[in-house]
């Protein structure tokens, strides 16, 4: 059996009989009536003892040097995943870590008939262009404003649910958040011509990268001027008298110099040409090999890099062939990034994993930027220090979200947790948050905080909980100004800092 994905979300546990019942229930052989129960016995084994390896093998990667990041011990035999998403691959398998975007239990995916299909592409739409109407601040700051949403199509908060599969939906999500990513590669990726249901994330990472790859050489291979130094039979370019004395005292007939060539041996085609073979090694699909295979036959006159370090340093220092820049992202994604990582023992892994509350802050803020696009909406604003010495600026404050609008500013943070309708009323509110929240809007002279959290799919039997809390929230948001700070701007001003709560709705096409 090749290697294939077990699939988890976000703070998960599970152990070697999870994985084994889950790549049993996949096995098309297992599954088929006709097969005899001993065939069957035999290969759920074989499955069981594969599964063994696989856990194995991400035991070793979580007990690597910073891993626990990732994964940590949950019990003796169990591991747990952590707050980031993405992959950990092993040759024995592939761990799939999903956002979590809906309350309760995971559920697992299930075959849609092609009336749901021919519904789901009709909801799609629609959710798209409601999505954008809800992130307009006109309608992101009513979202609890029920009443007079009742007969007017302004999109509502609870209209926003899963529009296909839990996992499909999740996976959708988690590429909708990296294409918002700013200085990434995922950005410009035309996501919506891969076919990405039910194929592994790892996979997808790769037909992007080949597709953005296959772009690149429509307009052509790039090739540049480079120093060539050789022991010629024949005077070409410069000639250096010191590797003239150094090979060729004896040899009179022989020319020791240096030319300028146009060639592709270049420092981006061979980063390329290093992913390109890297990514061979991971696929276990037959596309995506087909797409790798596509792209190697075109750059098999070019040589591997031999430092990689060094040259990604020459392309950092080169202006030229702008249309490069998204590949050579992508190639430092899978080559460089800090995510991506290698560790030695007895099996090899490799991961490509995100943390999601980054991810989370940086869908919202693409949402709110492209809802509101003649709105002043600043990301991670830093020009504010707690601290001023005669040398230096300390303590940087960094709110996630900065809004001015005609006559307010507003701090807003994300948390991407989900809220409890708990007995204290607090509802899993952190108050470390709010005093990170109002120190932010004092710096910033803000009247308005906000705290934005993902409103998570609910299945109807927790629908009464949520329609509490919402209430509870409503409330919050009613109430006059949270608190008073007597010399903020002045002794004859008072500075009044309201606080709201809001949920933005998730991104599931």
């Amino acid at each position: 059996m090749k290697p294939i994905t077990h699939t988890i979300i976000e703070y998960q546990s599970f152990g070697v009989d999870e994985i084994a019942q889950a790549w049993i229930k996949q096995d098309k052989l297992i599954n088929k009536s006709q097969t005899p129960s001993d065939e069957k016995n035999k290969q759920e084994k074989s499955i069981t003892a594969k599964a063994q390896k696989f856990f194995t093998a991400l035991e070793e990667f979580a007990k690597g040097k910073n891993n626990g990041v990732f994964l940590k011990y949950h019990g003796k035999t169990k591991l747990k995943a952590q707050n980031y998403v993405g992959i950990i691959q092993t040759k024995h398998g592939t761990l799939e870590i999903l956002p979590k975007c809906f309350r309760g239990d995971f559920l697992r995916s299930k075959t849609l008939t092609d009336e749901e299909k021919t519904n789901l592409k009709k909801n799609k739409k629609t959710n798209k262009e409601n999505l954008k109407k809800f992130f307009a601040f006109e309608n992101f700051e009513n979202q609890f404003d029920f009443e007079n949403q009742l007969d007017s199509e302004t999109p509502k908060i609870q209209d926003f649910s899963l529009f296909d599969t839990p996992k499909h939906s999740a996976q959708s999500f988690l590429l909708f958040c990296l294409k918002s990513l700013k200085n990434s590669p995922f950005k410009s990726s035309k996501l919506s011509s891969l076919s990405t249901t039910y194929t592994p994330l790892l996979e997808i990472f790769m037909q992007m990268f080949c597709q953005e790859l296959l772009e690149v050489c429509k307009r052509g291979i790039r090739h540049d001027y480079v120093a060539i130094e050789d022991n010629r039979t024949y005077l070409k370019g410069k000639l250096l008298f010191g590797g003239q004395i150094r090979h060729n005292l004896v040899h009179k007939e022989r020319f020791y110099t240096s030319s300028d060539e146009y060639i592709a041996d270049i420092a981006p085609n061979r980063l390329i040409k290093s992913t390109l073979k890297l990514i061979s090694t991971l696929s276990t699909s037959h596309s995506t090999h087909t797409l790798i295979n596509q792209s190697l036959e075109l750059f098999e006159e070019i040589p591997s890099s031999s430092n990689i370090d060094a040259d990604f340093l020459i392309c950092t220092n080169s202006r030229h062939f702008s249309y490069y820049d998204n590949i050579l992202k992508w190639c430092e994604l899978f080559l460089q990034n800090k995510s991506f990582t290698a560790f030695g023992g007895e099996s090899e892994a490799y991961a490509l994993l995100f943390p999601m509350e980054k991810l989370f802050e940086s869908y919202v803020a693409h949402m709110f930027k492209r809802s509101n696009a003649n709105q002043r909406i600043h990301t991670q604003s830093s020009s504010q220090y707690l601290l001023h010495t005669e040398d230096s600026k300390l303590f940087q404050l960094k709110p996630d979200l900065l809004f001015e609008l005609e006559g307010r500013t507003i701090i807003a943070d994300t948390k991407w947790k989900p809220l409890k309708n708990t007995e204290d009323k607090k509802h899993a509110i952190a108050q470390g948050d709010l005093y990170q929240l109002f120190t932010y809007a004092h710096y910033h002279k803000a009247f308005e905080v906000w705290l934005i959290y993902p409103k998570l799919y609910a299945q109807e039997n927790e629908d009464q909980e949520i329609d509490a809390m919402i209430q509870s929230l409503k409330k919050w948001s009613e109430n006059d100004p949270h608190y008073h700070h007597p010399c903020a701007f002045g002794d004859d001003f008072k500075h009044k800092i309201k606080l709201k709560v809001f949920f933005a709705p998730l991104a599931f096409h």
